[in-house]
């Protein structure tokens, strides 16, 4: 018995090394974009715009990018949105919290606001 309680001990330290050692093989790999976060299609529950503004922390601010191109985002004249200027994209702040989704962005699509 104690022969056997060895033996699983050594089986599942050699299965955990090996587990180990696979996700530091792995760990430099670019991790796989979802299908959703692609889709030109994907359908999004509506929203109420009176939710729209809040005061968003301007240290926040300072380091939020556009999840599509990392490129820097900037306040609506009313508040309401972060700004894409490169691509049109706006983002929702909902009750203070910016909504930065792909998906959002595309939605709310703005091309007059390219620059």
């Amino acid at each position: 018995m104690k022969k056997l309680l060895v033996l699983a001990g050594v089986v599942v330290g050699a299965v955990a090394a090996v587990v180990v050692v696979l996700k530091l093989l792995n760990r430099d790999k670019p991790v796989p974009v979802s299908s959703l976060e692609r889709s030109e299609t994907l359908d999004l529950p509506a929203f109420d715009e009176s939710e729209l503004g809040g005061t968003v922390s301007p240290d926040l601010l300072s380091i939020l990018v556009c999840p599509e191109d990392r490129g820097p985002l900037s306040v609506s004249g009313d508040g309401k949105w972060l700004v894409n200027p490169r691509n049109g994209y706006r983002y929702p702040i909902r009750k203070g919290i910016p909504v930065m989704l792909i998906e959002e962005g595309r939605r709310n699509k703005d091309m007059s606001l390219v620059k």
